[in-house]
């Protein structure tokens, strides 16, 4: 098995409370151990493929799987690959067998057994989120919080890591855990792989508004009952009074930035 996901550069980590979680250290190499890895979808091909830049964030999580597995042999799994992502907004979800959708994490699971032989019991999938807030939320409510992680590694690729990383602190500094089991987060970024500059920009345009958004909406939701009450009412992916809107595909339709998607 060759070895993926070299060379790239880790972000560092922030804590959100005073008595913050404390990181493992693998003692060989001193690098952090974590419970788990998320990787934020980041697009699916209308084939049911996924994109250069998805496999890159896939190829780092499996390096970081088998990192963790040899400094933790005993340890079963040595860490959760969480995979974070359903569909897209922007353009409709390819269909597998049966006729159901296939979703982002479901392909992403795939890739990684098939690709890395990374063990299906290591492999955690949400199928609920549709957007980066979405990622955020869901692998803390569906994963992070029943299982008492305090510790997390996020990937995503270099231009949807800005607000990757604002939507997972915002999201989880709201949640307390009980006391002051905060989760300690650091972030890992993947290059642009497939994506030609024109793309880029585009992407980097949307991203830089909906982060902006993002970080107006965090000054007025404080508090984790606030924040389902606010996705789960007036967000377009989330809340009933929006559903009308899936599947409005115009306003992406000439946009270079579809093909990041």
């Amino acid at each position: 098995r060759a070895s993926p996901g070299r060379g790239l550069a880790a972000h560092a980590s922030r804590s959100f409370s005073a008595r913050a979680a404390s990181v493992a250290v693998d003692e060989t190499s001193g690098a952090a151990l974590y419970e788990a890895v998320v990787v934020v979808a980041g697009g699916i091909e209308d084939d049911g493929t996924l994109p250069a830049w998805v496999l890159s964030r896939l190829d780092l999580a499996a390096a970081e799987y088998f990192r963790h597995a040899k400094a933790r042999p005993r340890a079963t799994p040595p860490t959760y690959v969480v995979l974070s992502g359903s569909a897209t907004p922007h353009k409709p979800p390819p269909v597998q067998r049966g006729g159901f959708t296939y979703h982002e994490s479901t392909a992403m699971a795939e890739y990684l057994m098939e690709k890395w032989k990374v063990p299906a019991s290591a492999l955690l999938k949400d199928t609920a989120s549709m957007d980066t807030i979405g990622n955020a939320y869901f692998s803390l409510m569906l994963h992070a919080a029943p299982r008492g992680w305090r510790t997390m590694l996020v990937v995503t690729s270099a231009f949807h890591m800005p607000r990757t990383r604002a939507a997972f602190e915002w999201v989880f500094g709201l949640y307390d855990g009980g006391g002051d089991k905060k989760i300690e987060l650091a972030f890992q970024e993947t290059p642009n792989d497939g994506l030609d500059k024109e793309v880029v920009a585009a992407r980097a345009e949307r991203e830089a508004a909906s982060e902006a958004a993002l970080r107006e909406n965090q000054q007025r939701v404080v508090s984790m009952p606030a924040f389902a009450e606010w996705l789960y009412t007036t967000h377009m992916c989330y809340a009933v009074g929006r559903q009308h809107e899936i599947g409005a595909f115009e306003e992406m339709k000439n946009d270079p930035a579809l093909k990041s998607y």
